[in-house]
């Protein structure tokens, strides 16, 4: 069954049973659906709000460098602009912050390997720090922002609209929001995050570490051991997420998507590791509800979920997965590796390209490697399964080692489909449908498999 997740709260179940499958007996199926949401698309009211101070005055001379600031703190000029530099004291980082904003930005410099003590929540939307609503950089220098274990909740960042806050070689740990365990980017906001650390962070809700309703990028970043209630163990996405060179390993979610849950926005990640992440509901690595999610170069392994896409789980979504590998995921309810999923008159599509599927693992519906399902053919929209120049071995599943199709379209070109299992007589090694695949063409291999390489009907599948 399906777990319903969102920051609103945890609602619906899908019971699935009664489908029948081709030559076996006994196969679980479904006839009864109640609410297919994993998440809502509503998040919790969430309060903005920004401190003002006094303006910083600049020297008069023509020369920056080394100058003294009205606070006797010294700002200089590199290659990031001006930079106003900030001692180790969590008190001076609030005012530089509150500075920049009402001097409509600014570079800030922090005192190199200092751990700054948060121990206040500002009052502003639930924040350790002022809202960032101008340009605001911020040199961490590997320093460290941790909000004090006696403290009460409070995340460290929120980026307003309007705000666009640039983070680079810094920690944020121990922070603990409604929603952001560490940031929050709001509608209209942004955040760049390079070689940085989001470690051990908590939401109540969704986005353990980050909620992105803006635009958040993150480059070269690590987004280890956080935790939501709901979704989005390490991220939650509504907006525009991309993700290149970083490894999101260590995340846990209450509900969708253990690393990444995408709720109708859109994620590019590029050369990146989504590892050993765990969630109750759907996409034990990553899940989206809707929207669009590109990977290219990318590695989901070793995620596990107690429903179905133990490394990824997509429910009426896009997902583009291009020269990447899938391996070693788990699943209780179906789709070790990918579940695809439509229902309720839309659709939901999943293409691969050059690509590995492998040693993935589920029991339930079935679909070691990938799980392709309707739910509700009689109502329209589709789950459409397409692969090419892609192999699919050593799955495992009750049902389909290498893909269980029910009520879905598959088209294969170029494809391996090799040395997959299914535990069930007679059960589909290889490929398990319930209807007809004709879209297989002549270089497409399905061969090896166990107990037998197709059950239903396959096009140039034999045995």
């Amino acid at each position: 069954m399906w777990l319903a997740s969102g920051v609103a709260g945890l609602t619906g179940v899908v019971s699935l049973a009664g489908i029948g499958v081709a030559g076996s007996a006994g196969a679980a199926g479904m006839d009864r659906l109640t609410n297919l949401k994993w998440s809502t698309a509503e998040q919790v009211a969430k309060d903005g709000g920004h401190g003002q101070d006094e303006r910083g005055q600049r020297g008069t001379d023509g020369e920056d460098r080394g100058k003294k600031d009205y606070r006797g703190e010294e700002s200089r000029s590199d290659e990031w602009g001006r930079v106003q530099e900030v001692p180790c004291d969590p008190d001076r980082l609030i005012a530089a912050i509150t500075r920049a904003n009402a001097d409509n930005g600014g570079t800030l410099k922090l005192a190199r390997g200092c751990t700054y003590t948060l121990t206040v929540n500002s009052g502003l939307g639930g924040n350790g720090l002022p809202p960032i609503t101008q340009n605001i950089t911020i040199k961490g220098e590997g320093s460290t922002l941790v909000r004090a274990a006696n403290a009460t909740p409070f995340r460290f960042f929120q980026v307003a609209s309007g705000g666009h806050l640039r983070l680079a070689d810094l920690t944020l740990t121990g922070g603990n929001g409604l929603a952001g365990g560490a940031i929050w980017v709001q509608r209209g906001g942004a955040a760049d995050i390079t070689k940085s650390k989001l470690v051990n962070n908590d939401a109540l809700a969704a986005g353990g570490a980050i909620e992105n309703d803006g635009t958040t990028t993150l480059d070269q970043t690590i987004v280890t051991n956080n935790t939501a209630i709901l979704a989005g163990g390490g991220i939650s996405n509504t907006g525009l997420l991309k993700i290149h060179e970083s490894r999101l390993a260590g995340n846990n979610a209450g509900a969708a998507g253990g690393a990444i849950n995408n709720l109708a926005g859109t994620v590019t990640i590029t050369k990146t590791a989504v590892t050993g992440n765990r969630s109750i509901g759907a996409g034990g690595g990553i899940a989206t509800e809707g929207g669009i999610v590109d990977l290219k170069e990318t590695e989901v392994t070793d995620n596990t979920t107690g429903v179905t896409g133990g490394g990824i789980g997509v429910l009426n979504g896009q997902l583009n997965l291009r020269h990447s590998t899938v391996a070693r995921n788990a699943s209780v309810g179906g789709g070790g590796g990918i579940a695809n999923t439509s229902g309720l008159l839309l659709s939901s599509t999943v293409t691969i390209d050059d690509s590995k599927i492998t040693e993935n693992f589920t029991d339930g519906l079935g679909g070691g490697g990938i799980l392709n399902v309707d739910l509700t053919p009689a109502l329209g929209g589709t789950a459409s399964l397409t692969v090419r120049n892609s192999e699919i071995v050593k799955n495992k599943a009750t049902f389909g080692g290498g893909i269980r199709n029910i009520n879905g379209t598959v088209t294969l070109t170029n494809a391996k489909i090799i040395n997959n299992t299914a535990l069930a007589p007679n059960g589909g090694g290889g490929i398990n449908t319930n209807v007809t695949i004709t879209t297989v063409d002549p270089t497409t291999v399905i061969a090896a498999n166990r107990p037998n390489n197709c059950t239903g009907t396959v096009t140039n599948c034999f045995g």
